[in-house]
């Protein structure tokens, strides 16, 4: 018997000796036909193709884009917009005495870069700032971003399927940009805003904004007054009480007064305090333990949604208690407890941590006034009785604009403006796309846990879903996802349904409402914060309209080649180590 021949008929693919079809002969007519007009793309499966992403803004949101944009992304260029002169958002602004973050330091952090360091369990806001600065300059994440330049206008382009920006730079002078990707990362407490009040212009005294503060001027010895009743006049007014003259806050709404978040951690009463250098080195030197205190106060933060039920024995009891202890504090003052105890439910309006505010409102030199202001004069400003108010100073705490539309024009698919659309009723897709508005990602839209604890792991899943979009994209030669409007349509019943059963829905004035006391929440999501990861976890790419560069949705499919096979060190039969095979 002959010995049988082994033929060698290919070492591997080899790609350049192919002749693409549209250049070989072939005898058959029907083959030589062209029915479509369409190509085969000359490129293996799931190829990435280069895409420009825009971020606005250069706070935490735009910080944590970098970082991720730089190690998990292939083919991306992300340019960052900041109309600031350095890194930071809402801590680079804020300013105001005694502003402090009321999350604990140790959750309010990138998970991918612990700070051992934090001085105390509640950060103040120059040394949270100084945490996004050391992240920023450690990673080098500036060279992303440019200064100074605040985004005007944002167009669709629905042709070429790219967002064309018109940029203002430090100068004055306009200039234009494009990308594929827009992604709002400003932030919703940005955009701070004066009350509408008739004749602030009248004024001649210091005015001042809790998010514009002047820290040029002195206080000492002044009458100041204050209007706001909200977390920043809760943390200004103790702060400036003991030196000026005499202090006016106006409160025409109760507000629950609570320790901080994560409270069992904190100290007696869930108050703030400085973390010994025993313990900073501690976790410096021991990852493991550091590790440990992290996970056990995030932990902690994640179990606060049966507190938010309207109906449940927790939101009684903590009711109950928190009411006791602002009684107390008020020296059973009646007036003041009639008038700032509330009787909504704990949670309506967010929670307010506030050391020594009220009894900061019990001292001889403070004057609370239960009314609203109605307009200002050339002095001070009027009550709703009628009683004039002098003063040197007004600071307002009046808050930020909360229609989570973004400081920029936005204009797109069909002509729709943004802001328009989203009016008194926002309405957004699981808080991070909108309808009539592809590619764009919203850190965070209408609806979002906007008081779900910390932010910045949220800001890391809503990175992740995007990536996931990214990825698609890119390898599947799609121009645009934009969600269907009867996905935003379900999702926003969904929420309004369930928010019935929820305190937010309580009658209270906030700015989850808008700033109204009836009325849907437009802020706040229907779940806990852990039921928000899971929703993001995997995109439900059934609730998007996908529009793609192609008139045929396979040519992505390209010339049938893999990556794997075209790579040098490649495995061949990578699905022998597949989970499902190994099961």
């Amino acid at each position: 018997m002959a010995p049988a021949r082994v033929v060698t008929i290919s070492s591997g693919p080899d790609p350049d000796a192919i002749i693409p079809a549209s250049d070989a002969h072939h005898e058959n007519e029907w083959y030589n036909q062209d029915f479509t007009g369409y190509r085969i793309t000359e490129q293996p499966l799931h190829t990435k193709r280069r895409l420009r992403m825009i971020c606005v803004g250069a706070g935490a949101a735009g910080l944590q884009l970098a970082y991720k944009t730089e190690r998990l992304l292939e083919n991306v260029e992300l340019q960052i917009y900041e109309k600031n002169h350095d890194i930071g958002g809402t801590w680079l602004e804020n300013r105001y005495p005694g502003c402090t973050c009321d999350i604990p330091s140790h959750s309010y952090q990138f998970t991918w870069e612990k700070n051992p360091g934090w001085s105390h369990y509640y950060s103040s806001a120059e040394e949270i700032w100084r945490y996004f600065k050391h992240v920023s300059t450690k990673y080098d994440l500036e060279k992303y971003i440019r200064f100074n330049s605040k985004v005007k206008s944002a167009t669709w382009d629905e042709d070429a399927g790219v967002w064309r920006l018109v940029v203002v730079a430090k100068d004055g002078k306009e200039f234009e940009d494009q990308c594929e990707i827009l992604v709002n990362g400003s932030g919703i407490l940005n955009s701070f805003k004066y009350p509408n009040i008739p004749g602030i212009g009248e004024y001649k005294g210091k005015l001042m904004h809790s998010a514009a503060w002047d820290k040029e001027y002195d206080l000492t010895g002044k009458t100041v007054a204050i209007i706001g009743g909200g977390s920043s006049a809760v943390q200004i007014v103790p702060n400036i009480q003991p030196v000026v003259g005499k202090l006016i806050p106006f409160l025409r709404s109760s507000v629950w007064i609570t320790t901080g978040f994560g409270a069992k951690y904190a100290g007696p009463g869930g108050t703030n305090f400085k973390y010994t250098d025993e313990q900073i080195k501690d976790f410096k030197t021991d990852p493991a333990a550091l590790a440990k205190y992290d996970r056990e106060v995030e932990g902690e933060l994640n179990k606060r949604f049966t507190l938010m039920h309207r109906t449940s024995k927790d939101q009684k009891v903590s009711r109950d208690l928190v009411a006791e202890i602002m009684k107390e504090q008020l020296d059973d003052d009646p007036v003041l407890t009639k008038k700032i105890i509330p009787s909504f439910d704990l949670g309506c309006r967010r929670m307010t941590p506030g050391s020594g505010y009220l009894q900061s409102l019990t001292k001889g030199n403070v004057e609370v006034v239960t009314e609203s202001v109605v307009k200002f004069t050339k002095n001070g400003v009027v009550d709703e009785s009628g009683k004039e108010h002098f003063a040197d100073v007004v600071i307002c705490a009046t808050g930020f604009d909360v229609s989570f539309t973004p400081h920029f024009e936005v204009t797109g698919r069909r002509g729709a403006n943004m802001k328009e659309q989203f009016g008194e009723l926002p309405k957004a897709y699981l808080s991070i796309t909108a309808p009539n508005f592809p590619n764009m990602f919203l850190f965070i839209g209408p609806n979002g846990p906007a008081s779900h604890s910390s932010l910045l792991p949220i800001l890391e899943w809503h990175t992740r879903y995007l990536f996931q979009m990214i990825e698609k994209m890119q390898t599947e030669n799609i121009k645009a996802f934009e969600p269907k409007q009867a996905a935003v349509e379900e999702f926003y019943q969904h929420t309004h349904e369930l928010m019935k059963r929820l305190v937010w829905s309580s009658a209270c004035r906030s700015w989850f409402k808008q700033g109204k006391i009836h009325g849907p929440v437009t802020a706040i999501y229907p779940g806990s914060r852990l039921h928000y990861f899971e929703m993001l976890k995997n995109v439900r790419y059934e609730d998007y309209e996908i529009t793609y560069r192609s008139k045929n949705r396979f040519q992505f499919m390209g010339n049938g080649y893999t990556q794997c096979e075209l790579s040098v060190d490649g495995d061949p039969v990578w699905y022998f180590d597949d989970p499902f095979v190994r099961v």
